[in-house]
């Protein structure tokens, strides 16, 4: 039964690659076929190495431990789906982005309109990937005791008859919607603004379903690394943004009194989400819901203050005439 829901998780996830790429093509039509070839042929193999050294990486003291030098790309990668076949989805999407660069560089394509280009496909591929963990059980959060509750696709019943709360649904929905999202906006913007408003979204919601899970998710200690990652993107964000804003002043409609708040709300917001978490763990008087109702309002909070620094808006993507 296992390998079964082995092969049926590998084939989920090659149609969910296979339907991105699709959608890529399609939104990328103005990249020229070389830079969409060049682009498809490195997303993959890179995406598939990068979430593999991502996972390798957060678990490194466990492979140090355990010796050998095939840590990255071990003989029995496609064996079975255990340690040795660990991914990490982050990896995949710093491998694609990586691709886009490389490509970028071979056909003389800019990198920012190809990311933005790549942004809608992501999406889309994260959204069905998600889906897919129904086959291997992961992506499942707390149990869910009232029994009105228990149905699918709230909850999904494990091997032991126990309901719990189906969140790789939830994050496969968030994903769609991201996805609805990017091709409402289109590309307005300037270049590159289309996949940044993508990995806010991401981040943003990545912070708050990541808490909801219950599996083998990754984890440094106490922290849950898919958690971090998405915090220091956003700061990452923000950072580059302030930086662009400090060189070429002109250039962007910030004001130092809108980073300024921002960039405290956006510290508030960090250290409530961290205070949140540890109640989760220790606090007996806090419900549960309610930690993970603040939560998301951090979130949302991260998201809004992070978008009001890196896409302020007031700019015309490059080549468009002012009407």
């Amino acid at each position: 039964m296992m390998e079964i829901n082995g092969l049926a998780y590998a084939l989920w996830t090659a149609g969910a690659v296979l339907l991105g790429l699709a959608l890529f093509a399609l939104a990328g039509r103005k990249l020229g076929r070389g830079a969409r070839a060049w682009t498809a042929a490195l997303a993959l193999p890179l995406g598939l190495l990068g979430a593999r050294a991502f996972y390798v990486l957060a678990r490194l003291e466990f492979f140090v431990e355990i010796g050998g030098w095939n840590w990255l790309w071990p003989e029995d990668m496609f064996s079975d789906w255990g340690v040795a076949t660990g991914f990490a989805l982050w990896g995949a999407v710093g491998g694609c982005a990586l691709a886009a660069c490389l490509a970028g560089r071979i056909t003389g394509q800019r990198t920012a309109d190809i990311l933005d280009a790549l942004a809608p496909a992501g999406a889309l591929a994260i959204g069905l990937y998600r889906f897919g963990e129904f086959w291997i059980g992961e992506g499942v959060g707390p149990y869910v005791e009232t029994e009105a509750l228990c149905f699918f696709p709230l909850a999904i019943v494990n091997e032991w008859e126990e309901w719990k709360l189906a969140v790789f649904v939830m994050e496969g929905l968030a994903a769609l919607v991201i996805l609805g999202v990017l091709l409402l906006r289109g590309t307005r913007g300037r270049p590159g603004d289309r996949a940044r408003l993508f990995l806010i979204l991401f981040c943003a919601t990545q912070i708050v379903l990541e808490s909801l899970r219950r599996d083998s998710f990754l984890r440094w200690m106490f922290v849950r690394v898919s958690q971090l990652t998405a915090a220091l993107v956003l700061a990452g964000l923000m950072a580059a943004a302030i930086v662009r804003w400090r060189r070429h002043p002109e250039r962007e409609p910030l004001t130092g009194r809108r980073v300024g708040l921002c960039c405290g709300l956006f510290l508030l917001g960090v250290g409530a989400t961290i205070a949140l978490e540890f109640a989760m763990d220790k606090s007996a008087t806090l419900p549960l819901w309610l930690a993970y109702v603040l939560e998301a309002c951090c979130c949302v909070l991260l998201g809004v203050t992070a978008g009001r620094i890196v896409l302020p808006g007031g700019r015309k993507r490059e080549g468009e005439k002012t009407r």
